[in-house]
């Protein structure tokens, strides 16, 4: 025990220390395909994800007034650290000429604007393309800025600060309703919120777990050791991620509750059974010892088939599931090791005879009489039983026909919180923040002044306008229609493309020669490659992903003597979510394997490998069964939920086999066995499926779906395991009547 405390004393430090992060790209080791193409346009024209918006709507948006505030609103803006450029309606320039070159003037300026022509300027404005759908809503009435954050400091920490300097810069409001917005703002706000709700949840599931342990055993003692093991598994672990330079990320996240209902679980098993020795009449030492012969072995397996599953995830090519994988089966070890080796001395030192209080607790003689009554349905009905399974079976089965695999850029947060709110407002008032990007390489400088390459780019625009979803697109060809048009008459209505290559190249030295950013952002220096950005709703990675197959085969057409590289932020999350399901089939097929190979070995009796193996599929059948018929999606933040199911139903099961295996030993038959099975361990297990619940069930409250769903789905889990090893389980033995060798060390 002191070496214990040592040891947590030592892991409060590296703990404390332990970091936060979400980007996007960790999800993907450094030599994906997808994150090459990315790469690709982040060293061309930078990244598409590093810019926060402040928008805002006022139906006199073009008045003095409301202008003015906008500047000082921008001049503010510019004050922080951490941002390299900010855009809004003051530093946006028009294009314009004199007949022999461009020019490029400030649409707004101080000195001038408060006598200008407000309604003149509101209607160029919005003709604007640049503008149009990226500073300013069609109708001329909201308005976004945009704030580039800076590379070197595009990191949590930093856009932390740039998040708590907007909130005091737009606390004075002015009058006007702010609305915030972006890839980074939402990322880190989601974190925020994660990390809060973790600190909540670990600290309401801690409390619920202690009321229950309360009710079940009535000492002081049935509630002390079970928390301690729990939380010294928690620092230990998140120590360790801090050692090993991991951080929590948004996977990692579910962790906490995982190990504190795992841990609590093998300790109570642990004392139930320290409870009965003591009950039959051993004594302190002789019951620690049978504790430990008996259940020490089948907590280890337990551990080592909880942690196969979750390491089983570190053969995805997900990062975040990866690290999850590896530390959370780090943590079901670490539970272990603490439980095995702290649990004996406390009991050793403590002076009660047993940890529940016979005398005040009404749990155990209620459950006692209950699963006696269990006991005998199994026994007498065992074909019923097996029966209804199967009908259960089916019938969620049908319900996995249902369940679809999709998630979004902007997941798992409530339609109803502010984060959700303040994207709306652009995809309704503005734009869609979600950009879709498209890389042409002709490999040739100057290979893209063609005019027939710019007018089959126009042909691709007209069929990503096509799909309702893209509301925006635009590239070198949207600034080479303003050019020419600019050039052109001065009350033509339409923008169209240059009429030949010379006029192309002409306008493109024009613009190079008057130095203009928009044009660095569209091509690369010798002009034989440039971007295409389609802007998106976050339609979901199913939908992307959809319309990406339907368009790739028609833009390849386009393109036969170009390469194209499809990328972006928006491809990225959709292709995640592909890659986390095929990693989750792979590791629960895995994770299937190695159990059964465990059972094949421990068991030596194919009877007892399949009497293992059904109680174990049966929970995995109910959650799928579960998204399918309440519309839950698989992400990558409900993906897990189907290792943490197969991880419960197995423990259960191991349990109830290892002390099938003593009570067969002991009466060398089947039935009274069964019987004595049930009533003892079915006892620990519906405990331990309590406490699971209560610690699970407090993340139904999560303003996070994911979170909500991930207790809702899990509580159904737990549930559908406690049937399945109270009732499938013997039912069962009693059919397939297995036949065991009595001290020959198969069960």
């Amino acid at each position: 025990m002191l070496s214990i405390a040592v040891l947590a004393f030592l892991a409060v430090f590296p703990g404390s220390q332990i970091t936060t992060d979400f980007n996007l790209e960790g999800f993907y080791p450094d030599d994906d395909p997808v994150i090459k193409d990315y790469e690709i346009l982040e060293d061309e024209f930078g990244r598409d994800d590093n810019t926060i918006l402040i928008g805002f709507k006022h139906d006199e948006l073009f008045s003095a007034q409301v202008l003015s505030d906008l500047l000082d609103l921008t001049r503010k803006l510019e004050e922080i650290e951490q941002i390299e450029e900010v855009f809004s309606l003051w530093n946006a320039s028009s294009i314009d000429s004199d007949g022999n070159r461009l020019t490029f003037d400030p649409w707004l300026e101080e000195e001038s604007f408060q006598v200008a022509d407000l309604d003149r300027l509101k209607e160029r404005m919005t003709s604007d393309p640049f503008l149009r759908g990226f500073l300013l809503s069609d109708d001329g009435t909201a308005t976004a800025i945009v704030l580039r954050i800076d590379e070197e400091q595009n990191t949590y920490s930093d856009r932390n600060h740039i998040i708590n300097r907007l909130d005091e810069i737009l606390a004075d409001g002015n009058g006007y309703s702010y609305h915030i917005s972006g890839i980074p703002y939402f990322r880190n706000q989601y974190v925020n919120m994660l990390n809060g709700e973790i600190v909540m949840y670990i600290g309401i599931s801690s409390i619920l777990i202690i009321l229950l342990l309360w009710a079940i055993y009535r000492t002081i003692w049935g509630i002390l050791f079970p928390m301690l093991i729990v939380w010294a598994t928690l620092l230990f672990t998140v120590a360790l991620i801090q050692l090993t330079g991991g951080f929590l990320e948004i996977m990692s996240s579910t962790i906490a509750p995982i190990l504190l209902c795992v841990g609590v679980a093998d300790a109570v098993h642990m004392i139930s059974k320290y409870d009965d020795s003591r009950e039959s009449g051993m004594n302190k030492r002789k019951s620690i010892l049978e504790m430990l012969q008996t259940l020490g072995s089948a907590t280890l397996l337990t551990s080592i088939t909880t942690a196969i599953g979750f390491a089983t995830l570190m053969t995805s090519t997900v990062m975040p599931m990866k690290r999850f994988g590896a530390y959370t089966a780090a943590g079901v070890l670490i539970a272990y090791l603490i439980t095995i080796l702290f649990l004996p001395a406390a009991l050793n030192r403590s002076k009660k005879k047993r940890v529940f209080d016979e005398k005040s607790g009404q749990i155990y003689p209620f459950l006692q009489k209950l699963l006696t009554k269990v006991a005998a349905v199994n026994r007498l009905h065992y074909r019923k039983v097996l029966w209804i399974g199967v009908g259960i079976t089916v019938l969620f089965g049908i319900g996995i026909q249902n369940v679809q695999v999709n998630g979004k850029v902007f997941d798992d947060v409530g339609d109803d919180t502010v984060l959700m709110q303040d994207s709306r407002f652009f995809t309704e008032q503005i734009s869609p923040q979600f950009p879709m990007e498209f890389i042409i390489r002709t490999g040739e400088p100057d290979g893209v002044m063609s005019q027939d390459l710019m007018e089959r780019i126009e042909e691709m625009e007209d069929l990503l306008i096509s799909y309702s979803e893209i509301h925006r697109v635009t590239g070198l060809h949207t600034l080479m229609k303003e050019v020419h048009y600019v050039f052109g008459e001065e009350n033509s209505p339409e923008r169209v493309l240059p009429g030949s290559d010379q006029a192309i190249a002409q306008y493109l030295l024009l613009l190079e020669v008057n130095d203009s950013d928009e044009l660095y952002r569209l091509v690369d220096f010798d002009y034989s490659t440039l971007r295409v950005t389609a802007f998106t709703e976050d339609a979901g990675s199913k939908r992307i992903n959809e319309i990406r197959d339907e368009i790739e085969p028609q833009i390849r057409s386009l393109f036969e003597e170009e390469e194209v590289i499809i990328t972006g932020t928006t491809i990225l999350s959709a292709d995640l979510t592909e890659k986390i399901v095929y990693s989750l089939a792979w590791s629960i097929a895995l994770a299937l394997t190695a159990i059964t190979l465990i059972m094949a070995m421990l068991f030596k009796n194919i009877r007892l490998v399949i009497i293992a193996l059904i109680p174990n599929l049966l929970p995995l059948i109910i959650v799928a069964g579960v998204m399918g018929f309440m519309g839950v999606d698989i992400k990558p933040s409900t993906a897990v939920i189907f290792t943490i199911a197969l991880g419960i139903a197995v423990d259960d099961s191991i349990h109830y086999l290892a002390r099938f295996r003593i009570e067969y030993l002991r009466r060398g038959a089947i039935f009274p066995a069964l019987t004595a099975t049930t009533i003892r361990t079915g006892r620990a297990i519906i405990v331990t499926s309590l406490i699971l619940i209560a610690g699970f069930g407090t993340l139904i409250t999560s303003a996070f779906t994911s979170t909500a769903m991930m207790g809702i789905l899990v509580c159904a889990t737990i549930f559908g395991a406690l049937i399945s090893d109270l009732f499938i389980l013997p039912a069962l033995f009693y059919w397939l009547k297995p036949k065991l060798g009595i001290g020959s060390g198969e069960t």
